[in-house]
């Protein structure tokens, strides 16, 4: 799906499947599910950026974890769960 127009502003048009429509044109079925669509689109780029901070986090933490580690004793392999 894209949208020709102006990006600050609603579009004038939409590409949707190899095919352009005029936006005001649409009824109002059509314009809700435009509306739907951006909304979705908007949480899933906003999910992506999380995962990828959430992402720098967990290496960041896994980093401290081993410098943590790094001078204490593992104790003895006794068939010890592990976590990573």
């Amino acid at each position: 799906m894209f949208f020709d127009g102006d990006i600050m502003a609603q579009p004038e048009f939409l590409t949707f499947e190899d095919k352009r429509y005029a936006i005001a044109k649409l009824d109002d079925a059509a314009r809700a599910q435009i509306v739907n669509l951006q909304v979705v689109d908007g949480e899933i780029n906003h999910t992506q950026q999380r995962l990828a901070i959430l992402g720098t986090a967990r290496a960041a933490y896994i980093s401290a974890l081993r410098q943590a580690l790094a001078q204490a004793q593992p104790e003895a392999d006794e068939a010890a769960p592990t976590t990573h």
